[in-house]
């Protein structure tokens, strides 16, 4: 097994864990905080934005792979995502609630908001049911490195919100959906997923037009994960009372098979991860107990799962990173 870091985001902090077999915990901090959103610089994976929100505020960085943390800014704002640039790391795209879009093109010194999002026809009707702001969130952050132009966001609950030109004009789709996660099929920028509580949509237009997946229509679904060494295949989560809550399609999203026949919900989680260079290896954070999760692996592509030592507060979101160094 080649090593790896998993940052696992919960509902008292993060968690940073080596794993080559086994897990080491070298990293945790922000105790007390929710955490929403997790972004790994792509080039130095002990470096890493997490962010806070529902219970918890802000957006935190750590240089040293969560054994100190710093605060960034949004101290009154729940932050649910964040991302790096796929090319100018210097970058990094924060989601936040109230609902509003930002970028920092210097590491997170400065923050322009884009504020065309505000105009958007959809945007008086986006709500969320928790105090005080009640406002929606943006999350579920995309850019293809091929198409670094186009920034494409979910609103929950209000609408996919996108833009093909750097963010300087904003549109909308799905209007009125829940949506949580947007992914970008590394071998084609124009073929996009949508994750919704209302299910699991496709575009094959880069935004334009959506249709619904008929499999998994209805269905909650969180999570999106493409294998990047091949495509055409992908994971989903879905949150259901009963029955496997990942499934798996080979053939681009035309057809799905459940893969997690036994392992528990994750509620609204976005904890599922493919290994960093071994993608047949897959990990997953699931509910075992009242607020505890646990991480389980699957060595053959999700057709066989194994539960990992140790429980963990509620896991909300789960990232990972190739590494070298040893800990």
């Amino acid at each position: 097994m080649k090593p790896c870091l998993l940052y696992v985001g919960t509902a008292d902090g993060v968690f940073v864990l080596h794993y080559d077999g086994e897990l080491k915990l070298i990293g945790h901090g922000l105790a007390g905080n929710a955490v929403r959103g997790i972004a790994i610089h792509p080039q130095n994976p002990v470096e890493a934005y997490i962010a806070c929100g529902l219970r918890g505020w802000g957006l935190h960085h750590t240089h040293n792979a969560g054994q100190h943390f710093t605060p960034v800014g949004f101290a009154d704002r729940w932050v649910w995502d964040v991302m790096f640039h796929p090319v100018h790391h210097n970058t990094i795209y924060v989601g936040i609630e109230p609902p509003m879009l930002f970028v920092s093109p210097d590491h997170g010194q400065t923050f322009t908001a884009f504020q065309a999002i505000e105009q958007l026809p959809s945007r008086p009707r986006w709500t969320f049911f928790h105090p005080p702001f009640y406002a929606g969130h943006i999350h579920g952050l995309a850019i293809h490195p091929a198409q670094p132009e186009r920034i494409f966001a979910g609103v929950e609950h209000g609408a996919l919100v996108y833009s093909h030109d750097n963010g300087h004009t904003w549109h909308e789709a799905l209007a009125g959906c829940d949506l949580h996660r947007i992914a970008i099929n590394p071998a084609n920028p124009d073929h996009i997923f949508a994750g919704a509580g209302e299910g699991l949509f496709v575009s094959h237009d880069a935004g334009l037009s959506w249709q619904p997946v008929a499999e998994l229509s209805v269905h909650y679904v969180h999570a999106i994960c493409f294998d990047p060494d091949n495509p055409a295949t992908m994971y989903v989560y879905v949150y259901r009372a009963e029955g496997s809550p990942i499934f798996r399609s080979d053939d681009s999203g035309q057809h799905w098979q459940a893969i997690g026949d036994g392992l528990p919900p994750a509620r609204s989680a976005d904890s599922l991860k493919l290994h960093p260079t071994q993608s047949h290896v897959v990990f997953y954070g699931g509910d075992v107990a009242q607020n505890r999760s646990r991480l389980f692996i699957s060595l053959d592509r999700g057709e066989h799962w194994t539960p990992l030592a140790g429980e963990w507060p509620k896991i909300w979101r789960l990232q990972t990173a190739s590494i070298d160094q040893t800990f």
